[in-house]
């Protein structure tokens, strides 16, 4: 009995031993594995930054791509910074103006956000705000390209307010007043310009309107939102007006009359803000005389007609 339980314990000692072994060799393993996906992951990226520096950005993103989506490396603050670089730079090298790869401008500044966020120490967040206005310039420049070139105001504004957001981003606490006047004072110009150059298209007209009472809004002096709204609907009313030397009616009449009235009187109140804000505006005494003349109102119409007589002999 005794040798039966002498047996029984050497038995379970040979047992704990072997699993000991097992254990070990496990864990080897396992170190050996994370040992080897950290080495692949640490070679990744030195081929991504060997492409960047090569400029060679087509093969660089798809490698950095994979980096990010393996878990050693998805919330490494380094390789998201290299990500964000390769894809600005290579939205760049497509060409600035390229709508078709405007996504990779985006996923720059996603990147770019979520290295800041996993960056503790603080070693790339001056590399990733320069990323993120990167992106907010070339979204300020494209919104520029859609109202000069395209003369698409929807898509410019849409762009303009990206600009915005990526702004405030690194800049939170940025002022956009004077930019917002600058921006809304622009499209107000070129689409009043065009609705002069079309014959008073009223869509141009209608989108120039808007922007300007945009600036009003944010600055109720700016003169020259004054007076190119006092002008639009100054162009508006004159427009009508000449619809009466066609072939109308007397009902026709009455009511073509009664809407240039209206448009005349809409003119008035920013032709008198330019003439308070600048008594020698030119523009704004032109169209007081004409306005007052229209509206039948004589009297001052040679008050502001002898102000500008006076004004070009000087």
């Amino acid at each position: 009995m005794q040798l039966i339980k002498i047996i029984y314990k050497f038995d379970r000692v040979l047992n704990i031993l072997k699993s000991y072994h097992y254990i070990k060799n496990k864990f080897c393993f396992v170190f050996v594995l994370l040992s080897f996906t950290q080495y692949a992951q640490t070679n990744l990226l030195m081929d991504v930054q060997k492409l960047c520096n090569e400029k060679n950005y087509d093969q660089a993103i798809p490698l950095i791509d994979k980096a990010i989506l393996n878990p050693e490396t998805s919330t490494d603050a380094f390789a998201l910074q290299m990500r964000a670089y390769a894809y600005i730079q290579g939205y760049k090298q497509k060409g600035i103006g390229n709508m078709t790869y405007l996504y990779m401008v985006d996923t720059a500044v996603v990147s770019a956000q979520k290295s800041i966020k996993y960056d503790t120490g603080k070693e790339y967040t001056a590399n990733n705000e320069t990323f993120i206005k990167n992106a907010a310039a070339t979204y300020y420049k494209l919104c520029s390209v859609q109202l000069q070139d395209s003369l698409n105001n929807i898509k410019s504004e849409i762009y303009y307010n990206i600009y915005k957001k990526y702004t405030a981003i690194v800049n939170p606490t940025f002022d956009f007043k004077q930019k917002d006047i600058e921006y809304y004072t622009a499209i107000g110009s070129i689409f009043s310009d065009k609705y002069t150059t079309t014959n008073f298209n009223q869509k141009y007209g209608d989108v120039a309107k808007t922007a300007l009472l945009k600036v009003l809004e944010l600055d109720s002096k700016n003169i020259s939102a004054n007076i190119n709204l006092g002008v639009l609907y100054y162009n508006q009313g004159a427009t009508l007006m000449k619809m009466m030397d066609y072939d109308v009616d007397l009902a026709q009449l009455d009511v073509i009359q009664e809407n240039a009235k209206k448009l005349f009187k809409q003119s008035l109140p920013f032709m008198i803000k330019v003439y308070e804000l600048d008594p020698k505006a030119e523009r704004a005494l032109e169209g007081l005389t004409g306005i007052y003349t229209a509206l039948l109102e004589q009297d001052k119409a040679e008050q502001y007609r002898k102000q500008q007589e006076a004004l070009k002999k000087k």
